[in-house]
């Protein structure tokens, strides 16, 4: 599960110390991933019947026992076990995603007021839920450059690079496709329909020479990639511009399987970019309340 160290202009954990937050997050997963699977094992034992030991051998005995047994299976049925580990994954990296978005928008002294609306951003999950743990990921993250604010759609911070990327915008239809007309203007069709969107590369183009500047500024030196994502639609083109590099439904599967098999880990280079450019962003935020209690750790499974 990737690590959302930025999120708009929000405060986060890791902006007060880059160096701890990451490889706290990975001990705080892998330990109450332990706990909450030995949980469900357990749980999975409790619901098998009991041996022939177990029974009752006298009449008032076996009353308890049936009255026993009901209430636990009441229990059992009442209880949302999960009935495979597929599902306990599943919604353990839900309770995962409602804590980064904790850590994302507060720290131990003040906090930020998260907008709703990124409880159930696809897009933010499919970042944090499908990718490795140690992929870095900046969302919607805001700039200051020269006294202005500047926002990028996503960056990723892997390992080894930095990763620009400009989701376009499908319609869950694979018959959509997207073809350059000039240096301005992609050409969109979708059953048939066309439309025109900006090109996607500008916006990259402008979000690389906004980091380089960063990076160069701090004397760091780190490879920047561009990417322009289609999952569902088809991209058209005859050639890429330098350092980018187009994802569509054609390539799509490589690209996710060779990023989520990465095992490569954290790196300190790659901790050093991801706190340059912290140092850049925006930050709205207000002191947290005396009387409101922090807890660094995740809440009980």
């Amino acid at each position: 599960m990737a690590q959302l160290i930025k999120l708009q202009d929000y405060i986060s954990r890791y902006e007060t110390d880059i160096y701890r937050y990451p490889t706290q997050f990975l001990r705080l997963k892998k330990e109450n991933y332990e706990a909450i699977h030995a949980k469900w094992l357990q749980e999975q034992e409790n619901q098998l019947e009991p041996s022939i030991d177990e029974e009752p051998d006298s009449p008032g005995r076996w009353k308890r026992w049936f009255k026993k047994r009901h209430e636990s299976n009441e229990e059992i049925q009442g209880s949302t076990l999960p009935e495979t580990e597929e599902e306990l994954k599943y919604q353990f990296l839900e309770k995962i995603y409602h804590f980064q978005l904790k850590w994302a928008s507060s720290t131990l002294q003040e906090v930020s007021f998260l907008d709703p609306h990124y409880e159930l951003d696809e897009r933010l999950k499919y970042f944090l839920k499908r990718f490795p743990d140690t992929y870095l990921i900046l969302y919607q993250p805001i700039f200051r450059l020269k006294q202005a604010l500047f926002e990028i759609e996503t960056i990723m911070i892997t390992p080894t690079s930095i990763i620009c990327l400009n989701w376009l915008n499908d319609d869950e239809d694979d018959t959509t496709t997207y073809e350059p007309i000039d240096q301005r203007k992609w050409l969109k069709r979708v059953n048939g329909e066309k439309s025109t969107i900006v090109n996607p590369n500008l916006a990259l183009k402008r979000s690389e020479g906004a980091l380089r500047n960063i990076l160069n500024y701090k004397e760091i030196n780190y490879p920047i990639k561009k990417l322009v994502l289609s999952m569902n639609g088809t991209i058209n083109h005859h050639h890429t511009p330098y350092q980018t590099e187009y994802i569509d439904i054609k390539n799509y599967e490589s690209w996710f399987n060779e990023n989520r098999q990465t095992k490569t880990p954290l790196k300190h280079q790659q901790l050093k970019v991801a706190n340059a450019l912290l140092q850049h962003t925006q930050i709205t935020s207000i002191s947290r309340p005396e009387w409101e209690e922090v807890d660094e750790e995740l809440d009980p499974i």
